[in-house]
Parts: C-alpha cells; structure tokens; sequence
C-alpha cells in the first residue's frame, strides 16, 4: 500500500484517514495519536522513549483541528486541550496497520528441496561490510541456517564471526564454547554417541535463539551434522495430522537439566510448537534427552504420546534431514527455535567450537541493517 495520504477528517474520537492508493476507513483513536505524539516534547530525540504520561491523557481529549501537509507524507493533529500540534509521518501511520506489517521471509524445506539449493555466504563478505552481514542473517531468517564458507578454522576467527553480529550469550556452558569430547558437562554433545534432532535449551524460560557451531578438527569416522527444518514438520502435521499438531500447541512439556556437580537444576515448561496470539508458530521446541518426569490426566498423556511420536517420526525421516559433516571452515549459524540438529556417532578425534546469541539480539541487528 502507498504511504501518501489523500483525505483526513475526525470521526468522533477517531481520525479517520484515506490513501492516495484507493484505501479507505483506516481509524486512528485520538488518545493512540496523543500516546504517539513524535515531538520532541512528547518523544525524547535521543533515547525514543516516551516522555508523556500516558495516563494522564484525558479519556475525552479532542482535537481542534486536522490536516494533511508536505504532499499527503505528513498528518497534522492541533490538539484542542493544550493547542500542541502533532505531526506523524504517512509512512509510520501505515506501518502501524496490520495489513502492512512485515511478516518473515520463511522458506521451509526438506531434503530434497534444501539439497541443491543450500543457503550459504562467504566469510570475507561478512566480515568485509554491512551487505554481507545482512544478506548473512536474511538468509538464516529464511531458511533458519546458513554456512559461512571459509571461515578461518581458529576458535578467534569464529568467535569474531559471532560477536560481527552481537555479543554472545553466557549459559551454564558458559560463552564462547571450544571442546572435544571430554564430558566436560554432563550431556551428551561432550561425548562421542549419537545426538538424534532436538532444539537446545528446553530447560531455559528463553531457549537460546540462535546457534553456531564450527568444527575445527576432525579425524575419524562418522559424526555427519544433520539439521531439520521444525517449522515444515509443523506444517506437515497441521495439513496431515491436525489431532497430533493440536496437540502439541496446547499440551505443556518440561525440560530440564541437572549437574548436582555445580549445583545446577533447570526446568523449563511450554509447549512443543508455541503459537502467537495471531495462532501462528513461533518456537518448536523440542528435546527428547532432557524432557523431565510428568503427570498428565490419561487421555491427555495418550494424546501427547501420539503427538511425539507422530513429530519424532518426521524428525528422524532422512527424507526430511539435510546431512553434511561439517569440516573445519564451514561454520553454520541456525535459528534455535526452527531448526532441530542432530549428530551421528563418531569414533577419532572431534572438535568443536561454537556459541549462542540472543534472539532479540539478531533480530535487532537485522532491523537496523534492513534500515539502512
């Protein structure tokens, strides 16, 4: 939709607002105008915070007057209580309305289609300028990884890689992760057994939101990465297996994690496939190793029993799991609350180096970037 205004009138307590593109009937309540007031007196310049008291606007404020200036880019309110003038930009005003918000980018995949068509950049153009970076974090927003091709196969390298985007999330693991297979901390990504599909921080209240992992060394056999896209599974159970992905939307499961060791106890609860109030998924969350002990009634518990089985057996499908072992230079970045990861068993020597970031973390940087 076009962002220059064509009419403005008052409509009771609304401002009612035309487009130049044929839309029409976009209300705007004036006690929102007065909460968004962007002068300086109402909008701190430097930090964008509020300075108004939203609370004390009058319920029955009214305005005096309203105009359309600068070519139909600007609307002008003159308030009637305190003779304050607001401008708002046409172009913020539409960004507010539902139908233009922005929604992701979202590619789901399986094997087949993520095969020859994997998302991947090089390392010296992220690290080179902006376009890099965020072409970089575009495609991880749409595919939910990307490899970075390239990259300096030293922990330094990789840790600069991670902190170009932000700075990196400190858990029980600590930060900045370099380790063999040495049980250093009691799970199972610090030996050398299989890992199935799963999403990491299932006993965390914030689940870590993205991940990257970077294999410096490898010597031996087995250990293929594997990595499958959460998000296609739920659309494959909502087309195929309503019941089941009902099921996972709205029953609750707690992760946990114990290392009595160091005096560590997590537990998290939520649901497997978390949806928005818009009824849209936002997070698959899902790890079969660290699932603490329940109680459900006994429907429930047969229902949730067929719906893990029913999501586990996509999961592990081959049909659905993109494979590669990851070789020193390849480091890939993933979405935590998208893409499931796995490994096979391996036998040698293997390691690994890697982190977490924030999900707003990425997010934020993505939208300055985007603003450029």
């Amino acid at each position: 939709m076009g962002t220059a205004l064509k009419d403005v009138k008052l409509a009771g307590r609304h401002v009612e607002l035309a487009w130049a593109n044929g839309r029409s009937g976009d209300l705007f309540s004036l006690l929102w105008l007065k909460d968004h007031c962007p002068s300086p007196k109402c909008l701190h310049p430097d930090t964008r915070q509020r300075q108004i008291d939203t609370s004390a606007i009058p319920e029955n404020i009214a305005a005096r007057a309203v105009a359309i200036e600068e070519n139909g880019s600007v609307l002008r309110v003159e308030w009637a209580e305190d003779e304050h003038v607001s401008r708002f930009d046409a172009a913020f005003l539409a960004s507010i309305l539902p139908a233009n918000r922005k929604r992701p980018q979202r590619v789901t995949w399986d094997a087949a289609a993520i095969e020859n068509n994997v998302p991947s950049i090089a390392y010296e153009s992220v690290m080179t300028d902006d376009a890099g970076l965020k072409q970089w974090l575009e495609l991880v927003g749409t595919y939910g990884f990307c490899v970075v091709s390239g990259t300096p196969a030293t922990p330094e390298a990789t840790k600069a890689l991670m902190q170009r985007v932000a700075y990196i999330r400190e858990t029980i693991f600590g930060g900045f992760w370099d380790f063999t297979a040495n049980m250093e901390h009691k799970d199972t990504a610090y030996t050398t057994l299989a890992i199935g599909p799963h999403t990491d921080g299932t006993y965390s209240f914030d689940a870590p939101g993205y991940q990257m992992l970077h294999c410096l060394a490898f010597e031996g056999k087995g250990g293929e990465n594997v990595f499958v896209d959460g998000f296609k599974i739920a659309e494959i159970m909502q087309r195929d297996h309503a019941a089941e992905y009902r099921t996972l939307t709205e029953l609750e499961i707690t992760g946990q994690y114990i290392d009595l060791d160091r005096n560590v106890h997590l537990r998290a609860t939520r649901p497997p496939f978390r949806l928005n109030k818009a009824g849209e998924l936002v997070q698959v969350s899902y790890n079969n190793y660290d699932r603490a002990p329940f109680y459900l009634p006994a429907a429930e518990t047969e229902a949730l029993y067929r719906a893990l089985k029913m999501f586990a057996r996509h999961a592990n499908d081959p049909a659905m799991q993109y494979r590669r072992r990851l070789a020193p230079g390849d480091a890939v970045l993933f979405d935590n609350w998208r893409a499931l990861h796995a490994r096979d068993a391996y036998s040698g020597y293997r390691r690994l180096c890697g982190a977490y970031l924030n999900k707003e973390d990425v997010e934020s940087r993505l939208r300055v970037l985007r603003g450029k």
